[in-house]
Parts: C-alpha cells; sequence; structure tokens
C-alpha cells in the first residue's frame, strides 16, 4: 500500500508537468499566408507583343506585431521590322510593420521602392511611420485607415534626383461579394510638405472569383497619379490586369 500511494503521488506530481511539456510541444509558429499570381498575353501577326506580370502578397501575424510584404512587375515589349521594343517595365516592392496597440489601433513602419520606364521614373523609394486604425475586421468585411509621414527620393531620367519630406494617408478595403467573390481596394497618397503641388497617389483595385479552395482568378486596376511627372510622362496611369493566382 505505501508504494501504490507513493506512486500515485509521483504521478500526480509529475502529471503538471508533462501536461505542460506537451502543451508546448504543441504549440505552433504562426505562418506566412498570401497570394501569388501571374499572367501572360501575346500575339503574333500584324502586332508581335507579349506582356508578363507577376505579383506577391503576404502577411504574418506574431502576437502584436502584423508584418505585410508586397511585390509586382510588369514587362510588356514589341517587335515590329527590327529589334523589340520594351513597352512598359515597373516593378515595385513594399513592407509594412505594425506594432498593435489594442485590438484596433497601431503605429506603423512602412518602406516602399518603386520603378516605372513608362513614367520616367529610375527609382523612387520611401520611409514612413505612421498611426492606423482598424474600423471594421469582420469575416465579410475589413477597413482600415493610416495617416503618417514619410521621407521620399525620386529620380526620374535626366532629372537629378530629389527628396522631400511627405504626409502619407492610406486606407485598405476589402468586401465579400458571396462564396466566391471578393472586392479589395488599397489607396495611398502622399502630399509634399516642402511644394504644395508635388503630389503622388496609388490606388489598387482587385475583383477576385475563387476557382477551388486555393485556385483564383483576378481582375485588376491599378492607377497611378503624380501632379509632377517628368518631362514628357503624362501625370494618369492604367493598368488593366487579368491573373490566376495560388492562395497559401
Amino acid at each position: 500500500m505505501p508504494s501504490i500511494a507513493l506512486t500515485l503521488l509521483l504521478a500526480a506530481t509529475i502529471q503538471p508537468c508533462i501536461t505542460a511539456h506537451e502543451d508546448e510541444a504543441f504549440v505552433t509558429e504562426p505562418e506566412w499566408t498570401g497570394t501569388l499570381a501571374a499572367g501572360l498575353s501575346t500575339s503574333s501577326g500584324n502586332t508581335d507583343r507579349r506582356s508578363l506580370h507577376a505579383m506577391v502578397d503576404a502577411e504574418l501575424h506574431k502576437g502584436k506585431r502584423r508584418y505585410s510584404l508586397g511585390f509586382n512587375w510588369l514587362y510588356a515589349d514589341e517587335a515590329l521590322d527590327g529589334p523589340r521594343e520594351i513597352l512598359e517595365r515597373h516593378a515595385q516592392v513594399e513592407g509594412q510593420v505594425d506594432f498593435f496597440l489594442d485590438e484596433r489601433s497601431y503605429v506603423l513602419v512602412t518602406t516602399d521602392a518603386e520603378t516605372d520606364k513608362k513614367a520616367a521614373l529610375d527609382l523612387r523609394t520611401s520611409l514612413g511611420v505612421g498611426y492606423g486604425y482598424q474600423i471594421a475586421d469582420e469575416e465579410d468585411w475589413s477597413l482600415s485607415v493610416e495617416v503618417g509621414t514619410s521621407g521620399i527620393s525620386e529620380e526620374f531620367e535626366g532629372v537629378d534626383e530629389k527628396s522631400y519630406l511627405s504626409g502619407r494617408f492610406g486606407y485598405s478595403l476589402e468586401r465579400s461579394l458571396g462564396e466566391s467573390w471578393t472586392l479589395s481596394q488599397e489607396g495611398e497618397v502622399f502630399p509634399s510638405f516642402e511644394e504644395a503641388d508635388d503630389v503622388h497617389a496609388e490606388v489598387d483595385t482587385r475583383i477576385r472569383c475563387n476557382l477551388s479552395e486555393n485556385l483564383y482568378g483576378q481582375f485588376q486596376w491599378i492607377f497611378d497619379w503624380d501632379n509632377t511627372p517628368a518631362s514628357g510622362a503624362e501625370r494618369e496611369n492604367h493598368r488593366l490586369l487579368f491573373s490566376v493566382g495560388y492562395s497559401f
């Protein structure tokens, strides 16, 4: 009997430790979620033209921090009676870290780098800080707004590099349109603090249709507006893209 009592006592003592160890073993690290998408179009005959684009969006929630990464690339060329001529070449990479103060509000650090041949933009980089507020984060829709300041550096073709401090106003909206369809839009506006007419804005609108659990089709409209473009370039730039993507 004493040995049985001792065994039961040891089991009662060890069991919490085993349970705690098992709980730790089953704790998994948060994983990245996001989407990969790409599109291709070609034409031959009277016009020999090809166009390619690809994009990646990823997000990681870890404790009170949220990490976001984005990349998009677009290339188009055409051949007439000679070598191929580049019609468009655009690339952009961006990242952001949000530090949540509570369930809805957060402070953020954001950075971006972009190049655009059509706009004669050799390179534009930005680094900013700000404050964000999650107005809604429901299953069928979400909306957040952000405000802050950014340091921007721009270099256009044939023009000296220019750096300035600007404001930054942004928003992100996503709305479910049924079981398979989703509408999303993200926008940013950068008004310069140094020159009132130096403003640029970016709006990315997407309509997505889920084809399976992970596969989807997407129509995308990207609108860029620069109030002080390079010489010979337009203020407005529109890109319409159709992609097939994979969510993870």
